[in-house]
């Protein structure tokens, strides 16, 4: 089955693969097998353009809407006890986050220098702001996401973008493979891939407001 699938690809699909798999082969390239080392952090935003930014979204606080969870096989979408809510604010911030992220995104690939076999992206989701107020969390999971496909963007997510707006709450860990805990700051945002292997929380916030972004790349 499997032989007959790879026979109907064209040519001109398979060679470029081949060719640059060969040429890192060729270059004695090793790809790190640690996995913490695709969790990269990043300064991309000032003090100002976070305070701006989470000012913004508190004048917006009509358009969060409880975060939920879509399940695949089910077909279906549902929120847990303490859930975060979520939004797709247009504010004057939007833009220069939406920018940030796509510089970052090619910095990161740059510097894993992964020249074999991935070189790029097609392009990454609309910015999502999430809201954490005292007793909301979000729960275990790996970004695996569907439904951002429509039928005519079509992919499955590769890379998970992560942002901090502030500082001032307490709890909220940002928690991975259910001990390895990223102090995320504000302005600072995390690039890692969006797989199995990258299960991650954020622990229950008992103090203040917690305010992040989201984005895919594809």
């Amino acid at each position: 089955m499997f032989g007959s699938s790879l026979n109907q690809i064209p040519k001109e699909l398979i060679l470029p693969i081949v060719q640059r798999l060969r040429l890192a082969s060729d270059k004695g390239y090793i790809m790190d097998r640690n996995i913490e080392s695709y969790l990269k952090v990043y300064q991309v935003l000032s003090e100002e353009e976070c305070i701006k930014t989470v000012k913004a979204l508190e004048e917006k606080d009509s358009e969060f809407q409880t975060h939920q969870f879509y399940n695949s096989t089910a077909g279906t979408y549902h929120s847990y006890e303490h859930e975060l809510s979520v939004a797709y604010s247009q504010i004057e911030t939007k833009d220069l986050i939406m920018e940030r992220i796509w510089n970052t995104l090619k910095k990161y690939i740059e510097e894993l220098d992964m020249k074999g076999w991935f070189v790029s992206w097609d392009g990454f989701s609309e910015v999502r702001f999430n809201r954490y107020h005292t007793d909301t969390q979000m729960k275990l999971h790996c970004d695996h996401i569907h439904s951002m496909f429509d039928g005519q963007r079509k992919g499955i997510p590769t890379l998970s973008i992560l942002g901090s707006l502030n500082n001032d709450y307490k709890g909220g860990e940002l928690v991975f493979w259910d001990e390895k805990v990223v102090e995320l700051k504000a302005g600072e945002i995390m690039i890692f891939p969006s797989n199995f292997l990258y299960p991650h929380e954020v622990k229950l916030v008992t103090e203040g407001t917690r305010y992040s972004f989201v984005s895919w790349a594809w």
